[in-house]
Protein backbone atom coordinates (compact mmCIF):
# COMPACT_ATOMS: atom_id res chain seq x y z
CA UNK A 1 0.00 0.00 0.00
CA UNK A 2 1.30 3.45 -0.94
CA UNK A 3 0.83 6.09 1.75
CA UNK A 4 1.76 9.75 1.53
CA UNK A 5 2.26 11.90 4.64
CA UNK A 6 2.02 15.62 3.90
CA UNK A 7 4.14 17.63 6.33
CA UNK A 8 7.65 17.07 7.74
CA UNK A 9 7.36 18.59 11.20
CA UNK A 10 7.46 16.50 14.36
CA UNK A 11 3.88 15.31 13.81
CA UNK A 12 4.41 14.36 10.17
CA UNK A 13 7.71 12.53 10.71
CA UNK A 14 6.41 10.75 13.82
CA UNK A 15 3.37 9.61 11.85
CA UNK A 16 5.48 8.36 8.95
CA UNK A 17 7.85 6.37 11.20
CA UNK A 18 5.00 5.01 13.32
CA UNK A 19 3.24 3.72 10.17
CA UNK A 20 6.47 2.04 9.00
CA UNK A 21 6.97 0.36 12.38
CA UNK A 22 3.34 -0.81 12.53
CA UNK A 23 2.80 -1.94 8.92
CA UNK A 24 5.88 -3.35 7.22
CA UNK A 25 4.03 -3.63 3.90
CA UNK A 26 3.37 0.11 3.65
CA UNK A 27 5.42 2.15 1.17
CA UNK A 28 5.55 5.58 2.84
CA UNK A 29 6.46 8.94 1.28
CA UNK A 30 6.72 12.26 3.11
CA UNK A 31 5.99 15.38 1.07
CA UNK A 32 6.94 18.85 2.25
CA UNK A 33 8.44 22.12 1.05
CA UNK A 34 11.02 21.90 3.87
CA UNK A 35 12.72 19.11 5.80
CA UNK A 36 14.92 19.21 8.93
CA UNK A 37 17.26 20.92 9.59
CA UNK A 38 15.57 23.71 7.61
CA UNK A 39 13.42 26.32 9.37
CA UNK A 40 10.19 24.55 10.30
CA UNK A 41 8.12 25.35 13.38
CA UNK A 42 8.95 22.09 15.21
CA UNK A 43 12.64 23.04 15.32
CA UNK A 44 11.97 26.04 17.57
CA UNK A 45 9.87 24.14 20.13
CA UNK A 46 10.86 24.23 23.81
CA UNK A 47 10.13 20.52 23.89
CA UNK A 48 9.15 19.81 27.52
CA UNK A 49 6.49 17.10 27.83
CA UNK A 50 3.73 18.31 30.18
CA UNK A 51 0.26 18.88 28.74
CA UNK A 52 -2.90 20.37 30.22
CA UNK A 53 -6.49 19.56 29.39
CA UNK A 54 -8.20 21.88 26.89
CA UNK A 55 -11.86 22.09 27.99
CA UNK A 56 -12.97 22.72 24.39
CA UNK A 57 -11.57 19.37 23.20
CA UNK A 58 -12.22 15.70 23.96
CA UNK A 59 -10.68 14.96 27.37
CA UNK A 60 -10.12 11.23 26.86
CA UNK A 61 -8.40 11.78 23.50
CA UNK A 62 -6.09 14.41 24.96
CA UNK A 63 -5.07 12.17 27.86
CA UNK A 64 -4.45 9.16 25.63
CA UNK A 65 -2.42 11.14 23.08
CA UNK A 66 -0.26 12.81 25.74
CA UNK A 67 0.27 9.63 27.78
CA UNK A 68 1.20 7.54 24.74
CA UNK A 69 3.68 10.23 23.70
CA UNK A 70 5.10 10.42 27.23
CA UNK A 71 5.71 6.65 27.24
CA UNK A 72 7.48 6.91 23.89
CA UNK A 73 9.85 9.60 25.15
CA UNK A 74 10.38 7.93 28.50
CA UNK A 75 11.59 4.81 26.70
CA UNK A 76 13.83 6.89 24.42
CA UNK A 77 15.32 8.80 27.36
CA UNK A 78 16.61 5.49 28.78
CA UNK A 79 18.86 5.23 25.71
CA UNK A 80 22.05 7.14 26.62
CA UNK A 81 22.61 8.46 23.07
CA UNK A 82 21.36 11.98 23.89
CA UNK A 83 23.55 13.54 21.20
CA UNK A 84 21.65 11.44 18.65
CA UNK A 85 18.01 11.66 19.75
CA UNK A 86 18.01 14.74 22.02
CA UNK A 87 15.72 13.31 24.72
CA UNK A 88 16.68 13.87 28.38
CA UNK A 89 14.96 13.11 31.70
CA UNK A 90 14.42 16.20 33.86
CA UNK A 91 12.94 17.20 37.20
CA UNK A 92 11.19 20.49 37.57
CA UNK A 93 8.39 22.76 38.69
CA UNK A 94 5.09 23.34 36.93
CA UNK A 95 3.05 26.20 38.37
CA UNK A 96 0.20 28.58 37.62
CA UNK A 97 -0.71 32.01 38.89
CA UNK A 98 -3.10 31.92 41.87
CA UNK A 99 -4.43 34.53 44.34
CA UNK A 100 -2.06 33.34 47.09
CA UNK A 101 1.12 31.26 47.28
CA UNK A 102 0.89 27.50 47.66
CA UNK A 103 -2.82 26.89 47.16
CA UNK A 104 -4.26 23.38 46.97
CA UNK A 105 -4.88 22.59 43.29
CA UNK A 106 -7.21 20.02 41.84
CA UNK A 107 -6.02 16.79 40.27
CA UNK A 108 -7.44 17.96 36.94
CA UNK A 109 -5.00 20.90 36.89
CA UNK A 110 -1.81 18.86 37.10
CA UNK A 111 0.16 18.03 33.94
CA UNK A 112 -1.22 15.11 31.95
CA UNK A 113 2.27 13.63 31.60
CA UNK A 114 2.53 13.06 35.37
CA UNK A 115 0.31 10.01 34.83
CA UNK A 116 3.35 8.44 33.13
CA UNK A 117 6.45 10.12 34.54
CA UNK A 118 5.53 9.85 38.22
CA UNK A 119 3.57 11.50 40.99
CA UNK A 120 3.28 15.29 41.01
CA UNK A 121 3.93 16.69 44.51
CA UNK A 122 2.33 19.97 45.54
CA UNK A 123 4.68 22.86 46.28
CA UNK A 124 4.54 24.53 49.68
CA UNK A 125 3.77 28.25 49.95
CA UNK A 126 7.39 28.93 50.91
CA UNK A 127 8.71 27.03 47.88
CA UNK A 128 6.38 28.96 45.59
CA UNK A 129 7.46 32.29 47.08
CA UNK A 130 11.15 31.42 46.64
CA UNK A 131 10.72 30.16 43.08
CA UNK A 132 8.58 33.03 41.80
CA UNK A 133 8.89 36.37 43.63
CA UNK A 134 7.18 38.25 40.77
CA UNK A 135 3.70 36.72 41.15
CA UNK A 136 1.77 34.59 43.63
CA UNK A 137 1.59 31.04 42.32
CA UNK A 138 0.89 27.41 43.15
CA UNK A 139 2.04 24.20 41.53
CA UNK A 140 3.87 20.90 41.71
CA UNK A 141 7.25 19.22 41.68
CA UNK A 142 7.10 17.05 38.55
CA UNK A 143 9.22 14.69 36.47
CA UNK A 144 9.33 14.96 32.70
CA UNK A 145 11.60 14.84 29.65
CA UNK A 146 12.92 17.65 27.47
CA UNK A 147 13.24 17.04 23.75
CA UNK A 148 15.79 18.99 21.73
CA UNK A 149 14.05 18.96 18.36
CA UNK A 150 17.27 20.03 16.58
CA UNK A 151 18.43 16.47 17.34
CA UNK A 152 15.12 14.62 17.52
CA UNK A 153 13.77 15.63 14.09
CA UNK A 154 16.94 14.54 12.21
CA UNK A 155 16.82 11.34 14.30
CA UNK A 156 13.26 10.67 13.05
CA UNK A 157 14.16 11.55 9.47
CA UNK A 158 17.19 9.22 9.52
CA UNK A 159 15.04 6.45 10.98
CA UNK A 160 12.45 7.04 8.24
CA UNK A 161 15.15 6.69 5.57
CA UNK A 162 16.57 3.53 7.18
CA UNK A 163 13.07 2.03 7.15
CA UNK A 164 12.91 2.54 3.38
CA UNK A 165 10.88 5.76 3.30
CA UNK A 166 10.92 8.30 0.48
CA UNK A 167 10.85 12.09 0.58
CA UNK A 168 9.55 14.51 -2.03
CA UNK A 169 10.25 18.19 -1.74
CA UNK A 170 7.20 20.08 -3.02
CA UNK A 171 4.27 22.23 -1.99
CA UNK A 172 0.96 20.36 -1.92
CA UNK A 173 -1.76 22.81 -2.90
CA UNK A 174 -4.65 20.32 -2.91
CA UNK A 175 -5.31 16.68 -2.12
CA UNK A 176 -6.13 16.13 -5.80
CA UNK A 177 -2.45 16.71 -6.53
CA UNK A 178 -1.49 13.39 -4.89
CA UNK A 179 -4.70 11.35 -5.07
CA UNK A 180 -3.87 9.33 -8.21
CA UNK A 181 -0.44 8.19 -7.03
CA UNK A 182 -1.27 7.04 -3.49
CA UNK A 183 -3.79 4.79 -1.74
CA UNK A 184 -4.05 6.86 1.47
CA UNK A 185 -3.28 10.51 2.24
CA UNK A 186 -2.21 11.57 5.75
CA UNK A 187 -2.54 15.31 6.39
CA UNK A 188 -0.03 16.61 8.98
CA UNK A 189 0.27 20.19 7.71
CA UNK A 190 -0.48 22.07 10.93
CA UNK A 191 -1.39 25.67 10.14
CA UNK A 192 -1.30 24.79 6.44
CA UNK A 193 -4.59 22.95 6.97
CA UNK A 194 -6.36 26.30 6.87
CA UNK A 195 -5.92 26.13 3.11
CA UNK A 196 -5.30 22.44 2.37
CA UNK A 197 -8.20 21.12 4.48
CA UNK A 198 -10.14 24.40 4.39
CA UNK A 199 -10.29 24.37 8.16
CA UNK A 200 -11.35 27.79 9.45
CA UNK A 201 -10.82 26.62 13.05
CA UNK A 202 -7.04 26.86 12.64
CA UNK A 203 -5.31 30.01 13.88
CA UNK A 204 -1.71 31.12 14.60
CA UNK A 205 -0.21 31.91 18.00
CA UNK A 206 3.21 33.54 18.01
CA UNK A 207 5.81 32.59 20.61
CA UNK A 208 9.21 34.10 21.36
CA UNK A 209 12.17 32.40 23.05
CA UNK A 210 15.83 32.77 23.92
CA UNK A 211 18.51 30.11 23.66
CA UNK A 212 21.23 30.56 26.28
CA UNK A 213 24.48 28.71 26.92
CA UNK A 214 25.35 27.82 30.52
CA UNK A 215 28.74 27.02 32.04
CA UNK A 216 27.55 23.64 33.31
CA UNK A 217 24.80 21.20 32.41
CA UNK A 218 21.33 22.18 33.67
CA UNK A 219 19.00 19.23 34.36
CA UNK A 220 15.99 20.90 36.01
CA UNK A 221 13.27 23.12 34.58
CA UNK A 222 10.68 25.67 35.74
CA UNK A 223 7.41 26.34 33.91
CA UNK A 224 5.08 29.10 35.06
CA UNK A 225 1.84 29.41 33.07
CA UNK A 226 0.43 32.80 32.04
CA UNK A 227 2.69 34.80 34.31
CA UNK A 228 1.75 38.19 32.85
CA UNK A 229 -1.49 38.74 30.97
CA UNK A 230 -1.19 41.79 28.73
CA UNK A 231 -4.46 41.52 26.78
CA UNK A 232 -7.08 38.83 26.23
CA UNK A 233 -5.07 37.57 23.24
CA UNK A 234 -1.53 38.11 24.52
CA UNK A 235 0.21 36.85 27.63
CA UNK A 236 3.65 35.76 28.77
CA UNK A 237 4.51 32.52 30.51
CA UNK A 238 7.99 31.97 31.89
CA UNK A 239 9.98 28.79 31.54
CA UNK A 240 13.53 27.56 31.21
CA UNK A 241 14.06 24.15 29.65
CA UNK A 242 17.43 22.35 29.60
CA UNK A 243 18.94 21.03 26.37
CA UNK A 244 22.39 19.80 27.36
CA UNK A 245 24.58 22.83 28.07
CA UNK A 246 21.97 25.11 26.58
CA UNK A 247 18.68 26.34 28.03
CA UNK A 248 15.58 27.48 26.16
CA UNK A 249 13.94 30.45 27.89
CA UNK A 250 10.43 31.55 26.99
CA UNK A 251 7.98 32.69 26.17
CA UNK A 252 5.07 34.60 24.76
CA UNK A 253 1.58 33.69 23.52
CA UNK A 254 0.21 36.17 20.99
CA UNK A 255 -2.95 35.04 19.23
CA UNK A 256 -3.58 35.69 15.52
CA UNK A 257 -0.06 37.01 14.83
CA UNK A 258 2.04 35.31 12.14
CA UNK A 259 5.05 37.57 11.70
CA UNK A 260 8.36 36.18 12.96
CA UNK A 261 9.76 39.51 14.17
CA UNK A 262 11.66 39.45 17.49
CA UNK A 263 10.47 41.85 20.23
CA UNK A 264 13.68 43.16 21.80
CA UNK A 265 11.92 44.36 24.97
CA UNK A 266 10.42 40.92 25.55
CA UNK A 267 13.84 39.31 25.08
CA UNK A 268 15.33 41.53 27.77
CA UNK A 269 12.39 40.76 30.09
CA UNK A 270 12.90 37.00 29.65
CA UNK A 271 16.66 37.34 30.07
CA UNK A 272 16.29 39.31 33.32
CA UNK A 273 13.91 36.74 34.82
CA UNK A 274 16.14 33.85 33.81
CA UNK A 275 19.22 35.39 35.42
CA UNK A 276 17.34 36.20 38.61
CA UNK A 277 15.40 32.96 39.02
CA UNK A 278 18.01 30.32 38.20
CA UNK A 279 21.52 30.31 39.75
CA UNK A 280 23.00 28.57 36.71
CA UNK A 281 21.78 31.33 34.39
CA UNK A 282 23.50 34.32 36.01
CA UNK A 283 26.49 34.18 33.63
CA UNK A 284 24.76 32.43 30.76
CA UNK A 285 25.45 33.68 27.25
CA UNK A 286 22.60 34.48 24.86
CA UNK A 287 23.04 32.44 21.69
CA UNK A 288 19.82 33.19 19.86
CA UNK A 289 16.60 35.22 20.04
CA UNK A 290 13.89 33.67 17.90
CA UNK A 291 10.18 33.18 17.32
CA UNK A 292 7.84 30.44 16.16
CA UNK A 293 4.20 30.13 15.18
CA UNK A 294 2.06 27.55 17.00
CA UNK A 295 -0.73 25.95 14.93
CA UNK A 296 -3.74 26.04 17.27
CA UNK A 297 -7.21 24.77 16.48
CA UNK A 298 -10.57 25.60 18.05
CA UNK A 299 -11.90 22.26 19.26
CA UNK A 300 -8.43 20.75 19.70
CA UNK A 301 -6.42 18.28 17.64
CA UNK A 302 -8.15 16.86 14.59
CA UNK A 303 -7.44 13.12 14.26
CA UNK A 304 -10.08 11.97 11.81
CA UNK A 305 -10.59 9.95 8.65
CA UNK A 306 -12.75 11.04 5.75
CA UNK A 307 -13.27 9.81 2.21
CA UNK A 308 -13.12 12.17 -0.75
CA UNK A 309 -13.79 11.65 -4.42
CA UNK A 310 -10.81 13.24 -6.16
CA UNK A 311 -10.23 13.10 -9.91
CA UNK A 312 -12.75 10.24 -10.15
CA UNK A 313 -11.13 8.22 -7.34
CA UNK A 314 -12.43 7.75 -3.79
CA UNK A 315 -9.51 8.01 -1.39
CA UNK A 316 -9.21 7.98 2.42
CA UNK A 317 -7.65 11.09 3.98
CA UNK A 318 -6.55 10.87 7.60
CA UNK A 319 -6.09 14.23 9.30
CA UNK A 320 -3.59 14.73 12.14
CA UNK A 321 -3.13 18.42 12.91
CA UNK A 322 -4.02 21.25 15.28
CA UNK A 323 -1.64 20.33 18.13
CA UNK A 324 -0.93 23.94 19.05
CA UNK A 325 1.87 24.25 21.60
CA UNK A 326 1.87 20.47 22.16
CA UNK A 327 3.21 19.32 18.81
CA UNK A 328 6.15 17.49 20.39
CA UNK A 329 4.10 16.48 23.44
CA UNK A 330 1.35 14.90 21.36
CA UNK A 331 3.32 13.75 18.33
CA UNK A 332 3.79 10.02 18.91
CA UNK A 333 0.40 9.49 20.57
CA UNK A 334 -1.48 11.08 17.68
CA UNK A 335 0.66 9.07 15.23
CA UNK A 336 -0.47 5.89 17.00
CA UNK A 337 -4.09 6.96 16.53
CA UNK A 338 -3.44 7.47 12.81
CA UNK A 339 -2.16 3.88 12.54
CA UNK A 340 -5.44 2.68 14.10
CA UNK A 341 -7.45 4.65 11.52
CA UNK A 342 -5.22 3.23 8.79
CA UNK A 343 -5.82 -0.41 9.81
CA UNK A 344 -9.13 -0.93 7.92
CA UNK A 345 -7.56 0.45 4.72
CA UNK A 346 -4.65 -2.00 5.07
CA UNK A 347 -7.11 -4.87 5.50
CA UNK A 348 -9.14 -3.82 2.45
CA UNK A 349 -5.98 -3.63 0.35
CA UNK A 350 -4.76 -7.06 1.51
CA UNK A 351 -8.03 -8.68 0.35
CA UNK A 352 -7.74 -7.33 -3.19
Amino acid sequence: MKVVVIGAGVVGLSTAVCIQETYANCDVTVMSEKFPPEDIVSLVAGGVILGTIDPSANKDTQIKVMCDTSRHFLKLSADDRYQIHGVMKVDGVYAKITPTYGQQLSDAERPISSRVFGKAVLLSAEECRRLMPYQTCSGWHVKSVCVDTRRYLPYLLNKFHRNGGHIRRCKVHSFSQVAQEYDVIINCTGLGSRELARDSNMYPVKGQLLRMETEGKVTNFNYFIDLFKKTENAHTSFYFLPHGNEVVVGGSYIKDVENRNVDADLSRELEAMARQLHPGMKKAKILQEYTGIRPLRRGGIRIEKEFKCLEGKTIPIIHNYGHGGYGVGGSWGSAMQVTELLAPEIQKKSKL
